[in-house]
């Protein structure tokens, strides 16, 4: 069994080229879970493959991510390592499963059968990473790994590692690093796809409320009378959940199919993204470049945003900039060669799966 964090629709979509090469390797995989993540996973698989397991409902604060609202989640969160501990029990005896996968759910493992974790977090990063908090929680992190019989980082290790300081972990038979995750690693661009329309800016929102839909309404202020052509990508499942009305400029799309999400990005001019790291890692699938703008408040988007303009020569942008971004000054098309091992990924699942 593999099981996401439900936190926006990153976790789930990171882990899809893992199922698919768990599949392709002949074990039988169910995915574990509930809410977003799990409602876009079945895009992806049969119904049969899912095993419903409660999620936590992870908000972020309405000014800063990790502010009051936050700490409500984040107590939320903590229950419900506990609760993802006794379900799990249950759900090993009724489906006598030999392994389960964890991506940042830190109760899911099990002292009965394998246990497997997967985060970019190695090093948890606070808003004072120096002070007596942020230490207790990088500790009481390190004890939950301690828990798992192996961790795997969805990062290159060293020189060309993403994640940097977070995803700084000592080699040894535990710790793997497995590159990057993306379920457009090995696509092919095709000449055209149908429904979608060229623009010259394509904006994509991602994460958890109420920020993405902070984030989309300054980027529709910015650009209600430009004589750009804008694609939106909101990055939500329900139609109906499109109450903005949006001006003639703006070509908008809930939530693409693969194929056409993959086109906008390697065809569009102008990327303008959230510096997540799941969007960092599909930004390096399709070997583009963006204006990368971390969610407020949010210490580990706001270290990888400076990480990747000082290393891989991306621009990033302050929520609250992005009235005076001046995309004319932004290099168009520019392109990103980052390194992509296909076979990596299957090797330490290999390894650890023995």
């Amino acid at each position: 069994m593999i099981s996401p964090l439900n936190w926006g629709l990153g976790h789930a979509s990171r882990i899809i080229p893992i199922i698919r090469t768990l599949i392709s390797m002949g074990h039988e995989v169910k995915i574990g879970g509930s809410g977003t993540s799990v409602e876009y996973l079945h895009r992806y698989f049969s119904d049969e493959d899912f095993i419903t397991i409660s999620s936590p409902t992870i908000k972020y604060g309405k000014k800063q991510a990790i502010g009051a609202g936050f700490a409500i989640s984040f107590f939320s969160f903590t229950k419900g390592i506990l609760h993802d501990k006794r379900v799990l029990k249950k759900i090993i005896q009724d489906h006598k499963f030999d392994v389960v996968i964890s991506d940042n759910r830190p109760g899911l493992f099990s002292n009965d059968i394998k246990s497997i974790y997967i985060t970019h977090q190695f090093n948890v990063l606070t808003r004072k990473p120096r002070s007596l908090s942020g230490r207790l929680v990088r500790l009481a992190h390190r004890k939950l790994l301690d828990k798992f019989d192996y961790c795997l980082i969805p990062d290159n290790y060293g020189a060309q590692s993403m994640a940097g300081l977070l995803a700084r972990a000592e080699l040894n038979q535990k710790n793997h690093y497995i590159g990057v995750l993306s379920r457009f690693s090995e696509m092919k661009l095709a000449e055209n796809v149908h429904n979608v329309k060229k623009a010259d800016v394509l904006v994509l929102f991602s994460g958890p409320e109420p920020q993405r839909t902070s984030f989309e309404r300054i980027v529709i202020d910015k650009f209600r009378n430009s004589d750009k052509k804008i694609a939106i990508v909101r990055g939500v499942l329900n139609k109906s959940e499109q109450n903005e009305i949006f001006p003639n400029n703006m070509i908008v799309y809930n939530n693409p199919d693969d194929n056409e999400l993959f086109y906008l990005i390697k065809t569009t001019p102008v990327i303008i993204c959230r510096s997540g790291y799941s969007s960092l890692m599909d930004l390096a699938a399709c070997n583009r470049k963006a204006v990368l703008v971390p969610t407020p408040g949010q210490p580990e988007q706001e270290y990888l945003a400076e990480n990747f303009v000082s290393r891989f020569g991306f621009v990033a942008c302050q929520q609250n900039e992005i009235a005076i971004l001046n995309i004319e000054h932004i290099e168009p098309n520019s392109y990103w060669d980052y390194p992509y091992d296909s076979e990596n990924l299957k090797k330490v699942l290999d390894l650890c799966l023995k």
